[in-house]
């Protein structure tokens, strides 16, 4: 029960974050210029529908592998906000295969990735891959979402970490998002009350 509570509010606080409804403003055709640009301007518009197609016109568009595995990655963040969580894991994945990847765009696929693992209750998942990029970037913040930054990932650990019976990693993760806390308790029900409280200053 108290795995399944955790993971709920995660969803809250972030696929939820947003205050519109998951596809929200008329879809736009894909534009002359840039579809990349375009589709992350959709996306930091909260048009996830026009995003999604800006990103598929981009990739369809590009023979530049770095290109192309931005716009896949890109259209998982998409299908994410719109809480379609399948469909952005299979971009997520997709994504981190192709050959050319840029290195910021591979963290950016990461922390996308982790998230929605942790929303399918994948922790283990979702600790590999948090933990990987923010050890390759320690100051993480998503350019197209500014809310999405190293705290809320640390967050994100601290919750899988939890919610695997791992209570001394995560009570390492609260050290390091609250240092005056520290040392957190590993006390599950004291713990669990630190890792709530964090969630709602977010």
């Amino acid at each position: 029960m108290r795995i399944q509570y955790i993971t709920a509010l995660f969803i809250l606080s972030f696929l939820g974050c947003s205050k519109e409804s998951p596809s929200t403003g008329p879809i736009e055709p894909p534009p002359q210029g840039d579809p990349l640009v375009q589709a992350w301007k959709d996306f930091e518009e909260k048009r996830y529908d026009s995003a999604i197609l800006n990103f598929t016109d981009a990739y369809n568009r590009s023979t530049a592998n770095a290109v192309r595995a931005e716009a896949i990655g890109g259209r998982g963040w998409a299908y994410a906000y719109k809480r379609e969580l399948s469909k952005s894991k299979s971009d997520f994945i997709f994504a981190l295969t192709i050959t050319g990847i840029a290195t910021a765009v591979r963290i950016d696929t990461w922390i996308g990735y982790a998230f929605v693992l942790h929303a399918l209750n994948d922790f283990n998942g979702t600790i590999s891959y948090a933990g990987a990029a923010l050890t390759e970037n320690p100051t993480y913040s998503f350019t197209h979402d500014p809310r999405v930054t190293t705290k809320r990932v640390r967050l994100l650990l601290a919750q899988s970490y939890y919610a695997g019976g791992q209570f001394v990693s995560a009570a390492n993760q609260m050290d390091l998002i609250d240092p005056s806390g520290a040392p957190h308790s590993t006390e599950p029900a004291i713990l669990l009350g630190k890792i709530l409280a964090a969630l709602n200053s977010l």
